[in-house]
């Protein structure tokens, strides 16, 4: 349709200037002593355009002329840059194919491009470190940070290889070199945390778990495990004191402090420094929020705090929660410890009805052998021992 436009356009002007012409009778006179020329004005006119058509068409050409070696230059450099680009992509392309050999050879000829090295070199870096080649990981490393524009991304890749490499120290410091000079983004985050969970800095770990969290950059178990890990360790630290351990413990946010786990590690340091009340308070506030049967279990075991204020505190829970088989074991222990024979054995045959195993039949077998009744404690201690036996390789034998 363009075609048949431009067409009719140019016939229509031809024949306008055609019945323009027709009715043009004027002369042009050319004078050249002694020659005269006289020819008329629309030949004139056609000899002006052919004209000007000519020397435009010559300026066109010499400029052509003059401009070629630059056009070659241009051609040339632009094949270079297109075979760069071609080796560069063909070379990430190998790296994910476990080609590593082939990925470097291929990252190496996309370095004729300067603009396209920072990339090519950490392409390169990440083969050879495939290869265990760690002199040319790093010669490829430090050739990427000369490059401007590989600034960051050199830095994690430096931090993703060494812990790779099992070394969490040098990681550490590329991603505190890196965060110096900006934002802190999710993948540094992650690395950061596997690097402090390597080297044990468990403060750390946990302040880069809040921004994690902040984010919801990571899976709410992942998270729950991690601080499990780092509490434990940081309340067994064998060189913290009570006051060291309060302040600890008071630190703790809400929502650590809704990890049963958590509070076990924190009760359990303060019995280690001989503070069971502080354990104790502790797991209170923990079990009047929930019921949790690895502190209600430990609960019965603060023999530093009155059996009496333990008893009373586990009625209370009991009545909430209701028959739990802990629970009833720890409200009959704390009973035996009081005197209460009867009451005792009450709980702790509700206790057996409950969760029967051999964990319940040792606990009324004690039961049994402090009231005196030695034939009945031997019967159960001989079904705590079946059970135990029965019991899967995997699974802990009861106490």
């Amino acid at each position: 349709m363009r075609r048949v436009v431009w067409a009719l356009l140019i016939v229509s002007a031809a024949v306008g200037l055609a019945m323009l012409m027709r009715f043009n009778h004027g002369n042009v006179a050319v004078l050249w002593p002694p020659y005269r020329v006289d020819v008329s004005a629309n030949l004139a006119v056609l000899i002006l355009i052919a004209a000007f058509a000519a020397v435009h068409w010559l300026l066109v050409a010499l400029s052509g002329a003059w401009r070629l070696p630059t056009r070659v230059r241009e051609y040339r450099e632009r094949r270079r840059r297109e075979s760069a680009l071609v080796s560069l992509r063909d070379g990430v392309l190998a790296l994910f194919e476990g080609r590593f050999g082939r990925a470097e050879r291929l990252a190496q000829s996309a370095l004729v491009d300067t603009s396209l090295a920072g990339a090519a070199s950490l392409v390169a870096a990440r083969a050879a470190h495939r290869m265990r080649q760690p002199e040319r990981r790093d010669r490829w490393l430090e050739s990427a940070r000369d490059e401007p524009d590989a600034w960051h991304a050199q830095l994690m890749t430096s931090a993703e290889l060494a812990l790779e490499d099992q070394r969490p120290e040098d990681a550490l410091t590329a991603i505190e070199t890196l965060r110096a000079g900006g934002p802190r983004h999710l993948h540094a985050l992650r690395l950061s945390l596997r690097a402090q969970e390597l080297v044990q800095d468990w403060n750390g770990l946990l302040q880069t778990l809040g921004e994690l969290e902040k984010r919801d950059a990571m899976p709410e178990p992942a998270i729950r495990g991690l601080k499990i890990r780092a509490y434990r360790a940081l309340f067994a630290a064998p060189h913290a004191d009570a006051g060291e351990l309060q302040k600890r413990y008071a630190s703790l946010a809400a929502g650590d402090l809704a990890i049963d786990e958590v509070v076990e590690a924190a009760a359990r340091a303060f019995v280690r420094v001989d503070r069971s009340d502080l354990a104790a308070r502790a797991i209170e506030r923990a079990l009047d929020a929930r019921y949790a049967e690895r502190l209600a279990a430990l609960y019965a075991d603060l023999d530093e705090v009155p059996a009496r204020e333990r008893l009373g505190n586990a009625e209370r829970w009991r009545a909430r929660y209701g028959d739990d088989a802990v629970l009833l074991s720890a409200l009959g222990r704390l009973c035996a410890v009081e005197g209460l024979w009867g009451k005792a054995e009450e709980f702790l045959l509700l206790a057996e009805h409950a969760g029967p195993g051999p964990r319940a039949h040792l606990a009324l077998a004690r039961l049994y052998d402090a009231m005196g009744r030695t034939e009945e404690a031997n019967r159960r201690f001989r079904l705590a021992a079946l059970g135990s036996a029965d019991q899967p390789s995997g699974e802990a034998p009861a106490r």
